[in-house]
Protein backbone atom coordinates (compact mmCIF):
# COMPACT_ATOMS: atom_id res chain seq x y z
CA UNK A 1 0.00 0.00 0.00
CA UNK A 2 1.64 3.57 -0.94
CA UNK A 3 2.00 5.82 2.00
CA UNK A 4 0.04 8.63 1.63
CA UNK A 5 2.01 11.95 0.74
CA UNK A 6 2.48 14.66 3.52
CA UNK A 7 0.33 17.75 2.43
CA UNK A 8 3.43 19.77 1.63
CA UNK A 9 4.37 16.91 -0.72
CA UNK A 10 1.05 16.50 -2.16
CA UNK A 11 1.70 20.57 -2.73
CA UNK A 12 4.66 20.28 -4.52
CA UNK A 13 2.90 18.19 -7.02
CA UNK A 14 0.22 20.74 -8.04
CA UNK A 15 0.79 22.42 -11.76
CA UNK A 16 1.19 26.33 -11.76
CA UNK A 17 -3.15 26.97 -11.95
CA UNK A 18 -3.78 24.70 -9.02
CA UNK A 19 -0.89 26.08 -7.34
CA UNK A 20 -2.05 29.43 -7.82
CA UNK A 21 -5.66 28.47 -6.98
CA UNK A 22 -4.84 26.89 -3.67
CA UNK A 23 -2.82 29.75 -2.30
CA UNK A 24 -5.25 32.46 -3.16
CA UNK A 25 -8.28 29.81 -1.21
CA UNK A 26 -6.10 30.05 2.16
CA UNK A 27 -4.44 33.57 1.64
CA UNK A 28 -8.07 34.46 1.74
CA UNK A 29 -8.15 33.72 5.31
CA UNK A 30 -4.96 35.29 6.11
CA UNK A 31 -5.18 39.14 4.23
CA UNK A 32 -7.94 40.12 6.40
CA UNK A 33 -4.92 40.03 9.50
CA UNK A 34 -3.29 42.83 7.31
CA UNK A 35 -6.72 44.81 6.85
CA UNK A 36 -7.24 44.81 10.88
CA UNK A 37 -3.42 45.71 11.52
CA UNK A 38 -3.32 48.40 9.33
CA UNK A 39 -6.64 49.75 10.47
CA UNK A 40 -5.59 49.86 14.57
CA UNK A 41 -2.49 51.70 13.36
CA UNK A 42 -4.32 54.20 11.72
CA UNK A 43 -6.52 54.47 14.81
CA UNK A 44 -3.39 55.01 17.03
CA UNK A 45 -0.14 56.10 14.99
CA UNK A 46 3.03 57.04 16.24
CA UNK A 47 5.01 59.71 14.43
CA UNK A 48 7.77 56.60 13.11
CA UNK A 49 4.23 55.10 11.48
CA UNK A 50 4.10 55.32 7.57
CA UNK A 51 0.31 55.79 6.09
CA UNK A 52 -0.41 51.98 4.68
CA UNK A 53 -3.74 51.49 2.90
CA UNK A 54 -5.04 48.75 4.90
CA UNK A 55 -7.02 47.46 1.37
CA UNK A 56 -3.82 47.37 -0.46
CA UNK A 57 -3.73 43.42 0.25
CA UNK A 58 -7.12 43.26 -0.58
CA UNK A 59 -6.82 44.58 -3.55
CA UNK A 60 -3.87 42.02 -4.72
CA UNK A 61 -6.10 39.54 -3.81
CA UNK A 62 -8.53 40.54 -5.61
CA UNK A 63 -6.82 41.06 -8.72
CA UNK A 64 -5.47 37.56 -8.13
CA UNK A 65 -8.84 36.22 -8.00
CA UNK A 66 -9.77 38.06 -11.39
CA UNK A 67 -6.30 36.67 -13.16
CA UNK A 68 -6.89 32.99 -12.05
CA UNK A 69 -10.88 33.33 -12.89
CA UNK A 70 -9.65 34.53 -16.59
CA UNK A 71 -6.08 35.05 -17.48
CA UNK A 72 -6.60 37.58 -19.69
CA UNK A 73 -7.63 39.92 -17.33
CA UNK A 74 -3.87 40.72 -16.64
CA UNK A 75 -1.82 43.30 -14.52
CA UNK A 76 1.68 44.54 -13.62
CA UNK A 77 2.58 42.15 -11.41
CA UNK A 78 5.84 43.86 -10.76
CA UNK A 79 3.89 46.87 -9.61
CA UNK A 80 1.72 44.73 -7.45
CA UNK A 81 5.02 43.18 -5.91
CA UNK A 82 6.44 46.35 -4.91
CA UNK A 83 3.43 47.60 -3.27
CA UNK A 84 2.98 44.55 -0.75
CA UNK A 85 6.32 44.16 -0.12
CA UNK A 86 6.34 48.18 0.75
CA UNK A 87 3.52 47.56 2.76
CA UNK A 88 5.13 44.30 4.48
CA UNK A 89 5.43 45.16 8.30
CA UNK A 90 8.50 44.44 9.86
CA UNK A 91 7.96 41.19 12.45
CA UNK A 92 9.61 43.05 15.08
CA UNK A 93 7.03 46.17 14.93
CA UNK A 94 5.70 46.93 18.34
CA UNK A 95 4.90 44.98 21.64
CA UNK A 96 2.04 43.62 19.97
CA UNK A 97 1.44 40.44 17.84
CA UNK A 98 -0.85 41.51 15.24
CA UNK A 99 2.18 42.70 12.58
CA UNK A 100 3.16 38.98 12.23
CA UNK A 101 0.16 37.90 10.77
CA UNK A 102 -0.24 40.91 9.30
CA UNK A 103 3.34 40.10 7.88
CA UNK A 104 2.31 36.56 6.50
CA UNK A 105 -0.48 38.11 4.31
CA UNK A 106 2.07 39.97 2.61
CA UNK A 107 4.68 37.34 2.38
CA UNK A 108 1.90 34.92 0.68
CA UNK A 109 0.80 37.43 -1.77
CA UNK A 110 4.26 38.11 -3.05
CA UNK A 111 5.33 34.21 -2.92
CA UNK A 112 2.01 34.34 -5.17
CA UNK A 113 3.16 37.07 -7.52
CA UNK A 114 6.71 35.58 -8.01
CA UNK A 115 4.82 32.20 -8.82
CA UNK A 116 3.19 34.09 -11.76
CA UNK A 117 6.60 35.25 -12.80
CA UNK A 118 7.71 31.60 -12.98
CA UNK A 119 10.34 32.47 -10.21
CA UNK A 120 9.08 30.70 -6.93
CA UNK A 121 7.51 27.86 -7.70
CA UNK A 122 7.10 26.82 -4.76
CA UNK A 123 4.14 28.90 -3.66
CA UNK A 124 1.70 26.59 -2.53
CA UNK A 125 4.19 25.04 -0.03
CA UNK A 126 5.21 28.99 1.22
CA UNK A 127 1.85 29.71 1.68
CA UNK A 128 0.78 26.58 3.25
CA UNK A 129 3.47 26.83 5.99
CA UNK A 130 3.26 30.59 6.48
CA UNK A 131 -0.77 29.57 7.49
CA UNK A 132 -0.04 26.99 9.62
CA UNK A 133 2.84 28.36 11.28
CA UNK A 134 1.16 32.07 12.10
CA UNK A 135 -1.69 30.01 14.06
CA UNK A 136 1.31 27.95 15.72
CA UNK A 137 2.89 31.17 16.83
CA UNK A 138 -0.60 32.35 17.89
CA UNK A 139 -0.95 29.60 20.21
CA UNK A 140 2.20 29.85 21.61
CA UNK A 141 1.27 33.53 22.44
CA UNK A 142 -1.60 32.93 23.94
CA UNK A 143 -3.00 29.47 25.33
CA UNK A 144 0.26 27.72 25.32
CA UNK A 145 2.34 30.88 26.55
CA UNK A 146 2.97 29.31 30.34
CA UNK A 147 3.55 25.89 28.24
CA UNK A 148 6.47 27.69 26.19
CA UNK A 149 7.75 29.88 28.87
CA UNK A 150 8.63 26.79 31.27
CA UNK A 151 11.01 25.37 28.08
CA UNK A 152 12.81 28.24 29.02
CA UNK A 153 13.66 26.81 32.14
CA UNK A 154 14.51 23.23 31.82
CA UNK A 155 17.36 21.44 30.29
CA UNK A 156 18.26 18.10 28.86
CA UNK A 157 15.84 15.21 29.04
CA UNK A 158 13.05 17.78 30.46
CA UNK A 159 13.35 20.05 27.93
CA UNK A 160 13.08 17.60 25.48
CA UNK A 161 9.95 15.77 26.46
CA UNK A 162 7.89 19.15 27.42
CA UNK A 163 8.96 20.28 23.74
CA UNK A 164 7.57 17.17 22.27
CA UNK A 165 4.29 17.48 24.55
CA UNK A 166 3.87 20.87 23.55
CA UNK A 167 4.05 20.06 19.64
CA UNK A 168 1.51 17.33 20.34
CA UNK A 169 -0.93 19.91 22.23
CA UNK A 170 -0.37 22.20 19.44
CA UNK A 171 -1.12 19.78 16.31
CA UNK A 172 -4.42 18.40 18.28
CA UNK A 173 -5.42 22.28 18.83
CA UNK A 174 -8.99 22.62 17.39
CA UNK A 175 -7.44 25.97 15.55
CA UNK A 176 -5.01 23.92 14.18
CA UNK A 177 -6.39 21.16 12.93
CA UNK A 178 -9.04 23.04 11.41
CA UNK A 179 -6.25 24.83 9.66
CA UNK A 180 -4.58 21.34 8.30
CA UNK A 181 -7.73 19.87 7.55
CA UNK A 182 -8.86 22.97 5.71
CA UNK A 183 -5.97 22.90 3.24
CA UNK A 184 -6.09 19.40 2.78
CA UNK A 185 -9.87 20.12 1.79
CA UNK A 186 -8.60 22.10 -0.75
CA UNK A 187 -5.96 19.96 -2.47
CA UNK A 188 -8.93 17.37 -2.76
CA UNK A 189 -10.73 19.98 -4.36
CA UNK A 190 -8.21 20.87 -6.87
CA UNK A 191 -7.16 17.48 -7.87
CA UNK A 192 -9.40 18.11 -11.03
CA UNK A 193 -7.72 21.21 -11.65
CA UNK A 194 -4.38 19.36 -11.61
CA UNK A 195 -5.48 16.37 -13.03
CA UNK A 196 -4.57 17.73 -17.04
CA UNK A 197 -8.10 19.16 -17.81
CA UNK A 198 -8.41 22.63 -16.61
CA UNK A 199 -12.41 22.91 -15.33
CA UNK A 200 -14.08 26.18 -16.26
CA UNK A 201 -12.05 28.45 -14.31
CA UNK A 202 -14.65 31.11 -13.31
CA UNK A 203 -17.67 28.54 -12.03
CA UNK A 204 -14.41 26.85 -10.27
CA UNK A 205 -12.94 29.88 -9.06
CA UNK A 206 -16.69 30.68 -7.78
CA UNK A 207 -16.69 27.13 -6.01
CA UNK A 208 -13.20 27.84 -3.87
CA UNK A 209 -14.39 31.14 -2.98
CA UNK A 210 -17.46 29.48 -1.66
CA UNK A 211 -15.31 27.33 0.56
CA UNK A 212 -13.73 30.25 2.27
CA UNK A 213 -16.74 32.05 2.75
CA UNK A 214 -18.03 29.37 4.62
CA UNK A 215 -15.54 28.65 6.94
CA UNK A 216 -16.74 32.16 8.25
CA UNK A 217 -13.44 32.80 10.29
CA UNK A 218 -9.02 33.96 9.52
CA UNK A 219 -6.97 31.30 10.29
CA UNK A 220 -6.56 32.39 13.33
CA UNK A 221 -10.08 32.06 14.60
CA UNK A 222 -11.43 35.58 13.84
CA UNK A 223 -14.93 35.74 13.49
CA UNK A 224 -15.35 37.45 9.70
CA UNK A 225 -17.65 38.06 7.20
CA UNK A 226 -15.36 36.90 4.28
CA UNK A 227 -17.12 38.31 1.32
CA UNK A 228 -15.51 36.77 -2.12
CA UNK A 229 -17.69 38.38 -4.45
Amino acid sequence: MAKKLSTFQQLRELKPWAAQAFCLAVLARMVPHFTLFQEAQQQAPSEHDEIVDPHIADHVLSLLWSHLSDPKQKFNIGVQLEKIEAATPDYHYGDGFGALPAMDACLGLAAVLRLLQQEQLDAAVVVAKLAQGGVEAYLLMTEFASQQATLETLTDEAYDQALRDLNTALKAHPLMQFEVSYQQDLISVLASANSGKLPDRVAFVKRLQALVAETEMSTLGIELSLDMG
